[in-house]
């Protein structure tokens, strides 16, 4: 059974094939002008896509190591009592569905009317 490329499960499914994401990705060397020498436009090519692919990757790396390890996304609210507690989340439109000790903050924004975006 050969594998199909455009039927994949998982997250793949959810982000589209191989195939597709390669054909969306830009041609890191479509802003390269070519001379005709062969040695000056492989140059050419070399540091478009260092520049253009290489460094972007880099910096996408960067990004998301530091999403991955920052710890200063969360916040904790304490209260005197669990009473205090309960009433707080019954105060809150929505907040009962979202859970009663750790909820999670975007969902908790939207239920509120708030946008973070």
């Amino acid at each position: 059974m050969p594998f199909d490329f455009g039927k994949t499960k998982g997250s793949a499914a959810r982000k589209g094939s191989f195939l597709s994401q390669a054909a969306a990705a830009p041609d890191p060397l479509a802003s390269v002008e070519y001379t005709g020498n062969v040695a000056e436009d492989s140059a050419r090519e070399l540091t478009a896509l260092k520049d253009q692919g290489f460094d972007q990757r880099r910096r996408n790396e960067a990004k998301r190591f530091k999403q991955a390890t920052d710890s200063e996304f969360w916040f904790a609210v304490c209260f005197e009592s669990r009473e205090q507690k309960e009433a707080f989340l019954a105060a809150l439109p929505n907040a009962r569905r979202l859970g009663d000790k750790y909820i999670d903050g975007k969902a908790l924004a939207t239920s509120m009317g708030i946008s973070l975006d």
